[in-house]
């Protein structure tokens, strides 16, 4: 799939779910952090919020390397 997206294109996807994960750790957090929430609840969006953050750093992991792939390219060329 991603060799069949323009790269812009693929960027804004990307984007997206970037923007998307950061506002579902915030919102684990705010579980996370209620005192009001039983322990085993709190647990379970502990769980989420790893679960969330290991995806989030394979994403910015991955558009750092396309991005170093690109600025070796354009090194390469001269």
């Amino acid at each position: 799939m991603e060799g069949d997206l323009p790269d812009e294109l693929e960027a804004k996807v990307r984007d997206g779910m970037v923007r998307q994960l950061r506002q579902n750790l915030a919102r684990c957090r705010r579980v996370i952090m209620d005192g009001n929430m039983d322990l085993k609840t709190r647990e379970r969006w502990t769980q989420l919020y790893n679960s969330t953050s290991q995806v989030l750093n394979q994403i910015l992991k991955d558009r750092q390397m396309r991005d170093w792939e690109k600025r070796l390219r354009v090194i390469e060329e001269y």
